[in-house]
């Protein structure tokens, strides 16, 4: 816009209060009530100059003043000038400091102001013309139509796109009409802009643009069916639909995209979702993702219509329901899903398992603990168990002699974490030896100290005591104190080694202090000797020098057992 029309324009949203308390009706000027201040003065001044041209005059320049509320007052005697101010104002309007009050002068005028506009724009120079023109679209008289799509074809950008936004302003399906006429013949520099204007003005009037579906112009079928969602008119519908067997993949594409900005717009969708489902078929990849796309919108009344393709499309278009289905987060789709774990095309296998990950659910568990063997599958199964491994956690478990997948397993029920604790704990009191061994691994891994009770109990076990030892040093401090505990009070010396080993390896200095205390204390002989030989290997001169005194004398005898097993151990000759 001219520069006088961009400074009235920030300024009128500012004044509308104003403008609204005193408007009086178009084309009329407020009678001043006597006794008014100084500022009515001015105005009334202004308008004791003999001819009309001369109070026009007069009262621009109270208009252009400091004071506003005179300037408010000058622009309400102006608009009462009706035409006859008309040229003169325009002239004024990249002058005049007060320049927004032209505007609004011109624009209360309303239909009076219309002609003189119009006149103006004759030849008129850009400025001018491009105030003229936004002036009209803020009358929005429909007498000025013919001009402003006359102003369509100005050589002058500008104008143009003054045109466009003034007769979008003014309405009506002419409007519409000569817009998207002009929009397929625009340059790409101002295509966005008029898009833009049609999107933001257009929704009084959508009937032209649905009819340019069947234009012969494919772009203007391609901008049309991009245009239709975004004013998101139920009424396109039809027409969209019929759309996506356009001859030219831009206007299917458009219209895919279309249908699924209106799909919050109307009910009874089933005809539509199914005629989307019918474009995943489409030979051109963006026509598919954008059906892929508005299915997706349509949510959960798009499954029935997508899982029919599963069941009988062919495995490029299964492919994308499947990823439709996965976006959605369907319950209903895990069945299939399930069933496509096995399916012949590498494809297909993994968009079922890319599925599963967000609509998988507990009856999932074990045909994804299968699908761990399948390579192409394996790093969407675990996601996928992780979410849902928790509802049956005795699945994990349940391998086959040699189970290449085992170690899989259990990385993902340390994944689990304090879940599965509770399940795992409860293998520790069954009798099923591997089971139990697994159970204390993952417990260790997991570190939650909420079994330490039933990790203890294990530690006398002749099998599986060393690894309960090791789980209990990665539960923190209750399971060093339980290790503690256990090797002060054990009945059993493999139970009691099994505690010392295992306070050794922790790296706190707590553990060392309770091994300490379990070789001075009355522990089993063979785990006093062995804590002192694990205290001695750690090179601390001071500490084995306690320990000496606390295993030699009368009724103890037990450094020289220590000795021995150094020197096995080879740290002494």
């Amino acid at each position: 816009m001219g520069g006088g029309v961009r400074s009235w324009e920030r300024a009128a949203v500012g004044v509308v209060g104003l403008l609204a308390v005193a408007a009086p009706a178009a084309g009329g000027m407020r009678t001043l009530a006597p006794g008014q201040t100084a500022t009515a003065a001015a105005v009334r001044e202004a308008m004791k100059a003999p001819t009309d041209q001369g109070q026009i005059e007069a009262l621009i320049r109270v208009l252009m003043g400091e004071d506003l509320v005179a300037s408010l007052e000058a622009m309400e005697a102006l608009a009462g000038f009706g035409a006859r101010a008309v040229p003169r104002l325009v002239s004024q309007m990249r002058r005049a400091k007060n320049n927004w009050l032209i505007g609004a002068a011109l624009t209360r005028m309303g239909t009076q102001a219309v002609e003189p506009l119009v006149e103006l724009l004759q030849g008129a120079d850009e400025p001018t013309a491009v105030d003229c023109l936004y002036l009209l679209g803020e009358i929005q008289d429909r007498r000025a139509v013919p001009t402003l799509v006359k102003h369509l074809d100005d050589r002058r950008s500008k104008v143009r796109m003054y045109a466009v936004t003034a007769l979008l302003s003014v309405g009506g399906p002419q409007a519409v009409e000569s817009v998207l006429t002009r929009l397929t013949r625009e340059s790409k520099e101002l295509q966005g802009f008029v898009t833009e204007s049609l999107l933001r003005y257009g929704r009084r009037s959508v009937e032209p643009v649905i009819q340019n579906l069947g234009s012969r112009d494919p772009k203007a079928r391609e901008q049309a069916a991009f245009l239709l969602g975004g004013l998101g008119d139920a009424r396109a519908v039809d027409g969209l639909v019929r759309a996506l067997e356009d001859a030219d993949p831009a206007v299917r594409r458009n219209a895919a995209f279309s249908l699924g900005e209106l799909s919050g717009a109307f009910s009874g969708v089933e005809w539509v979702t199914a005629a989307l489902t019918r474009a995943l078929a489409d030979r051109v990849e963006s026509v598919v993702e954008a059906a892929r796309g508005a299915l997706v919108r349509y949510g959960p009344a798009a499954v029935p219509a997508l899982l029919a393709v599963c069941r009988g499309g062919e495995p490029r278009t299964v492919v994308v329901a499947l990823h439709a289905l996965r976006e959605i987060g369907s319950p209903e789709a895990e069945e299939v899903m399930i069933e496509f774990l096995r399916h012949p095309q590498r494809a297909v296998r993994v968009g079922a398992a890319a599925g599963l990950v967000s609509s998988g659910t507990g009856r999932a568990v074990e045909p994804l603990l299968d699908a761990l063997r399948d390579d192409d599958l394996r790093w969407f199964a675990i996601l996928a168990l992780e979410r849902v491994g928790p509802e049956n956690p005795d699945l994990f478990f349940a391998t086959r002699p040699n189970d290449p997948t085992l170690s899989l397993r259990t990385q993902i029920l340390v994944r689990l974490g304090p879940q599965v604790v509770p399940q795992l704990t409860s293998y520790l009191r069954g009798d099923h030896l591997a089971r139990k061994a697994i159970a204390l691994w993952t417990l260790g891994e997991i570190g939650d100290s909420r079994s330490v009770q039933d990790v203890a109990g294990l530690l006398g076990d002749t099998h599986l005591g060393w690894l309960a030892g090791r789980a209990l040093v990665r539960m923190g401090e209750e399971g060093l104190l339980a290790l503690g505990r256990y090797l002060e009070s054990a009945s059993t010396d493999s139970g009691a080694i099994h505690a010392a080993e295992s306070l050794a390896v922790a790296e706190d200095p707590r553990a060392w202090d309770q091994l300490e205390r379990a070789v001075a204390g009355s522990a089993p002989r063979p785990a006093r000797v062995r804590a002192a030989v694990l205290l001695t290997l750690a090179g601390d001169p001071q500490r084995a020098a306690r320990l000496r005194t606390y295993l030699e004398g009368p009724g103890k005898q037990l450094w020289p057992d220590v000795e021995v097993a150094l020197r096995a151990e080879g740290q002494i000759r």
